[in-house]
């Protein structure tokens, strides 16, 4: 008993140390600054958790949100443009992608029908947010897609469309020769403008203003165009403490983040629109950020406090004494198993049929013995016993099937 008591203690310890590392697998597409926020979301979560994040860099977004469903990554960064699927969850906004409609100086960029009209176009991969997203804005200004000049190759295309965050100097140099589209003049805003009827009809997208002078001169006026939230994206099935952990911990911290890229500033924030996912909030995340409502527990955390402290007490002197008592009782199982083994060891040799009822009799006898001395006290209900029964009814039902050989034999 003392050694059974002794360990259960040892499993116990083990257990409140937690030494298990839990691993998660966290994926991106390395673009814009998604690489380097998913580096310092792992150096933070790791330094603050018991947690191993592995890195692994994907090869699109259609491919990165396959593995999350197939239950081989459990972390994405996703744009909120991609279609519903099962087994996704949101946890938080991370920042707002701006849509760039970048044109060469000889395409007529005055409205969108014509600039869209005028040549070859890129818009992304096939399926990719940024060609979904363009895919609703031909359906909004009833654009013909089978006059479209969709190009899969930049290098050929006359207007380049990009969904990403902020350009720096040095990556709009590629786009020397450029003009940069912009759906209406800043003035309109807040006027029943384009960008805001657009908005209206596909509420994923919001209108976006890159102030002039932001681009270094690359254009003289306001452009006026539409964002996406990017947003961290996890499975289902990823427990609720996990994710709680994450969005807090992300969230409380995002002046590590800030310093990547400007829009990070405003995009990690707790109160973002939360109806606007297109992919439904994780349950974990939500006890997060509805937390500005006290539960009844945080309410009297206090009080609770002491109560829980006058209970540990209590339950530490009931055990103890339970532990006292068991070691004055004689626990005489052993006896009952060297008895039973011997039957068991024996049932492949039983010659008559009257031998495997003498020996039925003989375990239902030990049986009953054992159950009037748990009765009296003289036995304790605990795992060797339980198992002890369940192994008595297991040798019965051999013995009745030796029998039942004999007896086809006979």
């Amino acid at each position: 008993m003392n050694k059974i008591i002794t360990f259960l203690i040892a499993i116990l310890l083990l257990a409140s140390c937690n030494p298990t590392t839990l691993t998660f697998s966290f994926i991106y597409n390395d673009e814009g600054p998604n690489k380097e926020i998913a580096t310092r979301m792992k150096n933070l979560l790791e330094s603050k958790y018991n947690v191993e994040i592995r890195l692994v860099e994907g090869v699109g977004t259609d491919a990165n949100l396959d593995s999350l469903v197939e239950g081989k990554i459990d972390i994405a960064l996703v744009e909120n443009y991609v279609n519903y699927r099962e087994g996704l969850n949101s946890a938080f906004s991370v920042y707002s992608e701006v849509l760039h409609i970048f044109h060469k100086e000889s395409v007529d960029g005055s409205s969108f029908e014509s600039l869209i009209y005028s040549g070859p176009v890129y818009i992304g991969r096939e399926q990719s947010p940024t060609y979904n997203l363009m895919m609703d804005l031909f359906d909004f200004y009833g654009l013909d897609p089978s006059l479209i000049d969709v190009t899969f190759n930049m290098s050929e295309a006359g207007v380049v469309v990009e969904l990403t965050n902020l350009f720096s100097k040095e990556s709009l140099k590629a786009y020397e020769g450029f003009n940069m589209f912009s759906f209406d003049n800043v003035e309109n805003l807040g006027s029943a403008s384009i960008a805001e009827g657009i908005a209206l009809k596909y509420p994923r997208m919001s209108p976006f203003v890159i102030p002039q002078g932001s681009y270094w001169g690359f254009s003289d006026v306001p452009i006026v165009t539409l964002a996406v939230d990017l947003i961290m994206v996890v499975r289902s099935g990823m427990l609720e403490v996990s994710v709680n952990d994450f969005a807090q911990t992300m969230l409380r911290n995002r002046q590590i983040f800030t310093s990547i890229d400007p829009l990070l500033f405003n995009g990690l924030r707790e109160d973002f629109d939360q109806s606007i996912l297109n992919i439904p909030l994780h349950e974990g995340a939500r006890t997060f950020l509805d937390r500005d409502e006290p539960s009844f527990i945080e309410r009297y955390a206090e009080l609770g406090g002491v109560i829980l402290s006058i209970i540990i007490a209590l339950w530490s002197g009931i055990v103890s004494l339970t532990k006292w008592q068991a070691q004055k009782k004689k626990d005489k199982i052993d006896e009952f198993y060297e008895d039973l083994i011997k039957i068991k060891n024996a049932i492949p040799t039983l010659k008559t049929i009257s031998e495997g009822i003498q020996k039925i009799r003989r375990v239902q006898a030990a049986q009953n013995k054992a159950f009037e001395m748990l009765i009296a006290e003289k036995l304790v209900a605990n795992d060797s016993f339980r198992i002890y029964m369940e192994l008595s009814k297991e040798t019965i039902n051999d013995l009745r099937g030796r029998m039942r050989v004999l007896k086809a034999k006979g």
